[in-house]
């Protein structure tokens, strides 16, 4: 079931190219007006990156593939990190935390030390995703592929909801209006 989420997750963001960008990303992006030209260019590196096979379409085993290969990076990096906090942590480097080295350690964003949450927001196991939803409503066709002409056409009909004023740029106001839009039907749904 994950991995359906994933997958899901993994092609919407292929189609999420004009995508609300949140506050902080990449602030260059986020502030610099979006053309039309610019969906297409990513739409296509990042149609590229998915089609691992090459032959023009992505189907849903290549979309798994590339996140099951984006999931072992985030773990590998993941650990990484939690290495080399211990090593800041274990200042005499005898590998092991003694009880004044374990005391010493900073609390992370006001929690007592050792009360860090396991996970942060949402529910376990909730990736975000659509699942196959994503996958199916690119594939426009129905033949359980998306090729790039699928994938483009769901980018513009998302850049184009985006556009307001219709002058085939996105601007920092077109984006900021479409976020708010976008929490207002999130609290909407919470609401009902």
């Amino acid at each position: 079931m994950k991995k359906i989420f994933a997958a899901g997750a993994a092609l919407a963001a292929l189609a999420a190219c004009p995508a609300l960008a949140q506050p902080g990303e990449g602030q260059g992006r986020s502030a610099k007006p979006q053309t039309r030209a610019d969906v297409q260019a990513r739409v296509q590196a990042r149609f590229a990156r998915a089609d691992a096979n090459r032959d023009g379409f992505i189907t849903q085993d290549e979309v798994r593939a590339r996140a099951e290969a984006r999931r072992g990076q985030r773990q590998e990096r993941s650990g990484e990190r939690r290495e080399a906090r211990f090593d800041r942590l274990d200042s005499n480097h005898d590998g092991s935390l003694s009880r004044a080295e374990f005391d010493a350690r900073p609390a992370f964003g006001g929690e007592r030390p050792g009360q860090r949450l396991a996970h942060r927001g949402g529910r376990p196991g909730m990736t975000g995703g659509l699942g196959g939803r994503a996958f199916a409503a690119m594939d426009l066709d129905h033949d359980g592929r998306v090729a790039l002409a699928e994938a483009s056409r769901a980018a513009f009909e998302r850049f184009d909801r985006l556009d307001s004023n219709r002058d085939g740029t996105i601007s920092a106001d077109e984006r900021q209006a479409a976020r708010e839009a976008f929490r207002e039907r999130m609290q909407e749904r919470r609401g009902d």
